[in-house]
């Protein structure tokens, strides 16, 4: 027992350290003794049940008490109002479990619309012994995914859903298709029975129910529990996750072969690449011009897949996937322990001459019709947001640009670059960026853009641009050298790139603790004087006067344990109140983007409105840091 007890901290896991040294050491637990820790995850799975139970049998017991002492006293109308008040009680701590769960989104598909898909998925069921699949879902996502809706909140009763990508039918053959779903229903299996799928399901219902919690007033006898009990469970529960993932590959790879299972995981990650430059690259640069999405969105991807990749693009690609890293931040493997797991050795792969949109016969065009359409829809909010705030950014580099040059600051020419680069011409940003290094040869973010540009054309120029600028910026190391690692990739040259993918490696875990840090409050979270030029800080002033919903601004500086040489800031503001009818009105998140578009700026910053400060009072108290308006 005591061995167990040394296993809960009551202590809350609040930070990427405290996270990562628990998993650390349920990992070696696990790997020590695991029939151990299988029975010590089931039984902390059932704390949260216990807990639940024992608040609901100790405060009726408390409410029956009371009225056993009514009665005693003979006291009918306290009874009464105590009936309804019990009444009451039970029904609102019941609505704090009934965790609402959205449907999946996309084109539900049925039996009779594609036999085929179906009856690949009825062999590999019986195969498997899976559950039955309540709904098969068509989305527009290059993946596949198995999701439970529990139809009664806590209580369970799953519903089964298979959501598959149209993308992902495009870009893998039947067979490699088939070793994907055989993984998705290897997690309704698990390697553990009933018990391991159990795990896994109700991993996302304690997690949830603690982000409920987390952000509400309600519950008082819930909530500090499973403040702690959510983050804690699903650290515990994240080496079991991470397995399951494993044995989700071994079991696929024994029904459908290790090759088909690896290949598909090959390409998935390889035309994830192609996407994002081909497709997602241009898709901010679209809502520049158009109020509206595209009404085949989902067909441009696919014809993407279909045009392919070059082998330069290729190798380039796979070199990148296959350095990437297993980290704690999520519960998947990279792609190289995933492929050495199934022995099998990376090779330069064929496109599939068959893929696996067979599989929806018939009704292909159809449903790709009814996705384009889906996808519009779904879009269409968020794009509106972006056209808004495209519209802002394009006002913005029209007013750089009418400025004389030799009134533009630093902070201003980098802004004016950049935006370019975004919004226009990557030849014209370049130009830009290389004229800011004539005179500031120092300025490490310029060096790193024209580093990029060169070698994203190829030329060898970009690489002593990228290694200044990683050498003098903690914040570029990571970007600069998967810039380089696939450079020389595509060179053919990989024992240039192996230095780049060891630096890379060892920085990227540091620095993304950094990121935490900087994103992050806690009680001990210090600040101090921002100690800008004046010069910065009227530019500041100046454009804080164009908002008039903006009363106040402070800015300080966080003071930082890690990279402290790369200055963060804070800048706190307070609205004024504000007329709808007279302007045009913005929410605070809306009116942060609208800011941080036009806000030219030497450092990283964040941008908070008072009540989202925990430490305003203590950041306003700071010498210096009320900036607008100015005292």
């Amino acid at each position: 027992m005591q061995r167990w007890f040394q296993w809960i901290s009551f202590r809350k896991i609040s930070t990427p350290e405290e996270f990562d040294a628990l998993v650390y050491r349920v990992e070696t637990m696990a790997q020590r003794n695991p029939s151990f820790y299988r029975s010590r995850l089931r039984l902390l799975a059932c704390l949260g049940y216990i807990y639940i139970l024992a608040v609901f049998v100790l405060l009726f017991a408390g409410l029956w008490g009371i009225r056993l002492y009514l009665t005693a006293i003979q006291d009918q109308d306290m009874i009464e109002s105590l009936n309804y008040v019990t009444i009451l009680v039970g029904f609102s701590l019941l609505r704090l479990f009934f965790v609402r769960f959205d449907r999946p989104k996309g084109i539900p598909m049925t039996r009779k619309q594609v036999p085929e898909l179906f009856a690949m998925l009825d062999e590999l069921a019986l195969a498997m012994k899976a559950p039955k699949l309540n709904n098969v879902i068509l989305n527009g996502k290059l993946n596949a995914a198995i999701v439970q809706r529990p139809r009664f909140g806590l209580i369970g009763w799953q519903s089964n859903y298979l959501l598959i990508g149209l993308p992902l039918l495009q870009a893998l053959s039947p067979q490699q298709c088939k070793a994907v779903l055989a993984h998705e229903l290897a997690h309704l299996c698990g390697d553990d029975g009933r018990a391991s799928a159990w795990i896994y399901r109700i991993r996302r219902t304690w997690y949830d129910l603690a982000e409920r919690f987390e952000h509400s007033s309600g519950g008082f006898l819930f909530d500090r529990f499973f403040r702690w009990y959510g983050p804690f469970f699903r650290a515990f529960s994240f080496v079991h996750a991470r397995a399951q993932e494993y044995e989700a590959d071994r079991r696929a790879a024994g029904i459908v072969g290790a090759h088909h299972q690896a290949e598909a995981l090959i390409w998935l990650y390889v035309y994830d690449h192609l996407l994002l430059k081909e497709y997602w690259s241009t898709h901010y640069r679209r809502t520049l011009h158009q109020s509206e999405p595209d009404d085949d969105s989902i067909s441009q991807i696919l014809q993407v897949l279909r045009s392919g990749m070059s082998l330069d693009q290729y190798r380039r690609w796979l070199a990148l996937c296959l350095a990437q890293q297993t980290t704690n931040a999520s519960t998947h493997p990279c792609l190289s322990e995933r492929l050495e797991r199934l022995a099998y050795s990376p090779v330069e792969l064929l496109p599939p001459k068959l893929n696996a949109t067979v599989l929806l016969g018939d009704t292909f065009p159809d449903l790709t019709a009814q996705l384009n359409q889906f996808q519009k829809q779904e879009e269409t909010e968020e794009w509106v947001d972006d056209h808004d705030y495209s519209q802002h950014q394009l006002a913005g580099l029209h007013r750089l640009n009418q400025r004389p040059e030799h009134l533009l600051t630093l902070e201003e020419q980098m802004k004016r670059a950049s935006t370019t680069w975004q919004l226009q011409d990557r030849q014209q940003a370049l130009s830009m960026f290389q004229s800011i290094i004539v005179e500031n040869p120092h300025q490490a973010n310029a060096r790193y853009w024209v580093g990029y540009l060169l070698t994203e054309e190829g030329q060898a120029d970009g690489v002593t641009h990228l290694e200044y600028a990683m050498d003098h910026d903690p914040s570029l190391v990571t970007s600069a050298c998967r810039q380089l690692y696939g450079y020389y990739h595509q060179r053919h040259q990989p024992d240039l790139a192996e230095p780049y993918k060891r630096r890379w490696q060892q920085h990227q875990k540091a620095w993304k603790m950094a990121l935490t840090e900087r994103s992050q409050f806690a009680q001990n979270t210090q600040f101090k004087p921002h100690g800008l030029p004046e010069a910065e800080i009227r530019q500041l002033t100046e454009h804080f006067s164009s908002y008039p919903e903006i009363k106040t601004v402070y800015l300080v500086q966080r003071v930082l344990e890690r990279f402290p040489e790369c200055p963060y800031y804070i800048f706190g503001m307070t609205r004024r109140p504000f007329n709808r009818k007279e302007h045009e009105y913005f929410s605070n998140h809306k009116l942060k983007g609208v800011i941080n578009v036009a806000i030219s700026f030497s450092s990283d910053y964040a941008l908070y409105f008072h009540d989202e400060l925990v430490h305003w009072d203590r950041l306003k108290r700071l010498p210096g840091a009320k900036i607008y308006p100015q005292s």
